[in-house]
């Protein structure tokens, strides 16, 4: 009978019914789907991110499909519930995803429920917190960083005498003394490498297209320039400031390209010179932004400046990425003696 009905308001564009805690809502059910519909184009579109929008597709997609809502249908979304929610957490939980990874997920479906409240929507947020419990995550991230002296190792891996160790010298010089992601670092440009005053610095574009300027340490100076002067980029002021090397066996003797190297290319430089010096296999590029703030925050720097340096809108953040190297040395269970 309920299915007759459904399919009668379907055909005839009668008042659907109201959605989840909303209260009386006089739309057909055609209105309130291309106001959905719209909503969440413009939530998506909100972040300039691609990157970010195809994340936050995703999950709102597996969602969808957990809760048996076609795509064509996306006015179902507002029926949703707590303990469906809820239900999807436990899910996400059974299939081994990390508490970090699950609420994120439930950030993303609060996010668009908040912003469909915003764009009109007179429900609640089935998603919020206070329906629905966030996964416990550790305050220290799961990135694992390196000793002062095993960074040392690192930076001075590669090889000087060819043009790709010297660009490969140059950038893990640049993740290590910048605190970049991977993600700015490949979006540099030569033009990007500039003066300051009294400073050499860096433009970086982070998440959200913010821009943050980070000055540099001697070293990575001194390597960047090493680098573009064997490149003789110098002139190529709008063009990417790390490229790929022409052909792979020529070692940059040959010349470089003109496009910018890809993530994963970084990604792959970075793990072969850990795996040549057998550091831990957990190790990863992203390890050299960890180690940077947890050595800036153990030689004295502010949370405040650290979260500055790091491009991070909350410095609880920052906080996830400061490793407890010292305090684990002052453990008081170095003291005991039976």
């Amino acid at each position: 009978m309920e299915d007759d009905q459904e399919e009668h308001r379907l055909r005839t564009g009668l008042p659907a019914p109201a959605p989840a805690f909303a209260g009386s809502v006089e739309l057909s059910r055609n209105s309130i789907r291309d106001s959905v519909r719209k909503a969440i184009a413009a939530w998506l579109l909100r972040t300039p991110s691609i990157a970010t929008r195809k994340n936050y597709r995703r999950d709102l997609g597996q969602f969808l499909s957990f809760s048996g809502i076609h795509r064509d249908r996306p006015e179902l979304l507002l029926e949703t519930r707590p303990e469906d929610v809820a239900s999807w957490r436990e899910a996400l939980q059974d299939q081994g995803l990390a508490n970090s990874t699950v609420a994120r997920k439930l950030t993303v479906l609060r996010s668009l429920f908040s912003y469909l409240q915003v764009y009109g929507y007179t429900g609640a947020n089935p998603a919020h917190s206070k329906f629905v419990a966030t996964p416990p995550v550790p305050r220290d991230g799961k990135t694992v960083g390196l000793s002062p002296r095993d960074c040392r190792r690192l930076l001075d891996a590669p090889d000087p005498s060819t043009p790709v160790g010297l660009r490969d010298r140059a950038i893990l010089a640049t993740l290590a003394y910048s605190a970049c992601r991977v993600g700015e670092l490949v979006k540099l440009k030569v033009e990007d490498f500039k003066t300051s005053g009294e400073h050499r610095v860096l433009s970086l574009y982070g998440k959200g297209g913010k821009e943050r300027t980070v000055p540099l340490h001697v070293e990575a100076v001194e390597r960047l320039n090493a680098w573009i002067a064997c490149s003789t980029i110098t002139a190529e002021r709008s063009s990417p400031l790390f490229r790929p090397p022409l052909t792979s066996r020529g070692r940059g003797l040959d010349g470089f390209a003109t496009r910018p190297l890809t993530v994963r290319a970084v990604e792959y430089l970075d793990e072969k010179y850990a795996r040549l010096l057998g550091l831990d296999p957990a190790v990863t590029v992203h390890s050299l932004r960890v180690t940077a703030l947890t050595t800036a925050r153990e030689r004295g720097a502010d949370i405040v400046d650290l979260q500055d340096f790091a491009g991070h809108s909350d410095p609880r953040t920052t906080l996830t990425y400061i490793r407890t190297r010292d305090r684990l040395s002052k453990s008081p269970a170095y003291v005991l003696k039976y």
